[in-house]
């Protein structure tokens, strides 16, 4: 038994680390599947990032070449890639694109050059000639006429035509990337002519125009001397500090020293790196919110600059619907709570790539139907071994049991044997030494050999009935069999030794009995076993009565005692071989324990059924159910 449980549980262990290592097989199988597919991921990614960086940084180079400060200015200020455009000279000048309207002043309008008239005629004339190259195909000589042709109007005394037309000078020009430059300038004379002719209300109307157009515009695009200039504007036109103007103004500044300051701190950085051996460079720039910088050495000793925000970057590359439910993408610095799979390069300003709520969920999820799986297994496992070694201790207990009641059989048999055979030696022996002379006494002697004689052969009928029975080898003889008759045969053997024993014995036998299919000497081996056991453990009972009666197709045979009884233990166990009750009163009484197991097997041979009830010291009632096929109908005339 020690040994089985040692086994059982080293199986059960066994059981429990192969479920659990094939669990771990299973998480490291899923998180190297997803990191494989964040790692092709970054992969695609930086190499798109730095394919546009290549593109832009080689379209910079020939716009400067091609088109110097304005064109690489246009360029910067239509690109919504990147905040800020460097261009370092091979004589140590930094300047940065998007310049600012009032950065340097190139292609002024021909408002500059005109002067004051000496009479109307001639200043009409002017006005004649504006209008007319205000129709020119050229959007910046169309905004320098409309322009000048506003300061005609202001020495004609006409302020209100001459605000029109800044007007609409200032709408071409913002139209227009190249020239919308002076469009800060146009803009800020509208508002003085407007304050100038009195109109506070519009001027103040087209400041806030002004304002929200340029917070729309390009966040790098106004440097601190613009801000300056459009605060003194505000202050002259009285416009409140709380107010959306004022809000915007605020917000427009601090946008100008932010630029500012990554003009300054950038410039610093890349003259610090000139002689660095790499041409192209990629690291991250802290002013403020971090910047993701790409610089270029170029051939003739310039460099070239192009920088966005960290945040913009990984909008624009780690935004993608169809992957939102597999990763996040945090900044460097943030905590997050997802395991991080792995860090993204200098490109994308060294953020780390996380699993996202959802597919860390699924993770954990997973974990703990592993765990689940686990404990289910070593539940089921020791359950399953603990119901085998209960199995196997109840198969022992019983084969112990049965070996008891082997050796019991034994002893009772031989006593049943040894009692008789000595019996009949004794008298054989008186008998051929002629020590007896009495005829009477001669015949009581031999009819007592004769009655221990019979009772030995059927003890040992009883031993091989039950052997061929238990084997299988006994073969009944299936016929025509009238129960009721069966029953008086039985009920004869023992009907003398009843009224000897003075019992109130009855017998009740149906007269509506059918004629059924059975081995009659093989049920009237039951009545003689069921009838002898009523008797043998009749007690002071002194009843017994056997009734054979029909129940519909059932022929019901039953034997009533009024003895000693049988206890709910015994009732269990009836029907097993060798046993017999251990009360004093049964075991003084003769008997092997095959009586109604012999009983059992004939009658489960006829498809029956054995049915007891009894109660200890109150007898019993033995009833045996036999079935019977309904005969044929007999057919209709």
């Amino acid at each position: 038994m020690a040994a089985a449980l040692a086994i059982s549980a080293l199986l059960t262990c066994a059981t429990i680390w192969a479920v659990y290592a094939q669990s771990r097989a299973l998480r490291a199988r899923d998180w190297t599947d997803l990191l494989s597919a964040a790692q092709a991921a970054a992969t695609v990614r930086t190499a798109e990032f730095q394919s546009q960086v290549d593109r832009d940084l080689r379209l910079a180079a020939r716009l400067w070449e091609s088109s110097g400060r304005d064109g690489l200015d246009t360029w910067a200020l239509g690109e919504p890639r990147w905040l800020m455009v460097g261009y370092l000279t091979n004589d140590d000048v930094w300047q940065v694109f998007p310049r600012t309207p009032l950065e340097e002043r190139r292609g002024q309008a021909p408002a500059d050059d005109v002067g004051p008239m000496r009479s109307d005629a001639e200043l009409r004339g002017t006005l004649s000639y504006l209008e007319e190259l205000a129709r020119d195909s050229d959007p910046l000589l169309r905004a320098g006429a409309l322009l000048a042709a506003a300061a005609v109007e202001q020495q004609l005394g006409n302020p209100l035509a001459a605000a029109r037309g800044v007007s609409t000078a200032a709408h071409l020009l913002t139209g227009n990337p190249r020239v919308s430059r002076l469009a800060f300038h146009s803009e800020l004379t509208r508002v003085s002519d407007l304050r100038t002719d009195g109109d506070l209300i519009g001027a103040r109307q087209a400041l806030a125009d002004m304002v929200t157009r340029l917070r729309d515009e390009h966040p790098a695009r106004l440097g601190p001397l613009e801000v300056e200039r459009l605060r003194l504007v505000a202050d002259q036109l009285d416009v409140a500090t709380a107010s959306e103007t004022g809000r915007l103004l605020a917000d427009l500044g601090a946008r100008a020293e932010r630029r500012a300051d990554i003009a300054r701190e950038l410039g610093q950085r890349i003259r610090a790196e000139q002689g660095a051996a790499d041409a192209r460079r990629v690291f991250t720039l802290a002013v403020g919110a971090p910047l993701i910088v790409c610089a270029e050495s170029l051939a003739n000793g310039t460099h070239l600059v192009v920088t966005a925000p960290v945040a913009d970057v990984l909008r624009r590359y780690w935004r993608s619907p169809a992957e939102g439910a597999v990763w996040n993408v945090r900044p460097a610095g943030a905590v997050g709570s997802e395991p991080v799979l792995l860090e993204l390069g200098p490109e994308f300003g060294h953020a780390r790539l996380e699993t996202s709520a959802e597919a860390g969920g699924r993770l954990r999820a997973l974990d703990r139907r592993q765990a689940g799986l686990i404990a289910a297994t070593a539940l089921g496992s020791a359950g399953a071994w603990t119901l085998v070694l209960w199995m196997l201790a109840r198969t022992l207990r019983h084969q112990r049991e049965l070996v008891r009641l082997q050796r019991r059989f034994v002893a009772d048999v031989s006593h049943e044997l040894k009692t008789p055979l000595a019996l009949i030696r004794l008298l054989a022996e008186t008998l051929a030494g002629q020590r007896v002379r009495d005829p009477e006494k001669v015949r009581g002697y031999l009819e007592t050999i004769t009655r221990e004689s019979e009772r030995l052969s059927v003890l040992l009928d009883s031993i091989l009935d039950f052997s061929r029975l238990e084997s299988g080898k006994k073969r009944f003889e299936f016929a025509d069999c009238d129960v009721g008759q069966v029953a008086r045969q039985a009920w004869a053997l023992f009907e003398a030794q009843f009224a000897r024993d003075g019992f109130d014995a009855r017998l009740e036998v149906a007269e509506d009995l059918p004629i059924i299919r059975a081995d009659g000497q093989s049920l009237q081996q039951v009545m003689v076993n069921l009838l002898q056991n009523a008797h043998r453990y009749a007690g002071d009972g002194k009843y017994v009565r056997l009734s054979v009666r029909r129940d519909g197709y059932l022929v019901i045979i039953a034997v009533e005692d009024h003895g000693v009884g049988m206890s709910r233990q015994q009732l269990d166990r009836l029907g097993d071989s060798f046993v017999r009750g251990d009360d004093t009163q049964v075991r003084q009484m003769r008997g092997t324990g095959l009586g109604l197991a012999i009983v059992d097997h004939i009658v489960a041979a006829h498809q029956g059924k054995l049915e007891v009830q009894s109660r200890p010291g109150e007898g019993s009632t033995f009833s045996v159910w036999l079935p019977f096929d309904p005969p044929d109908e007999e057919p209709s005339a």
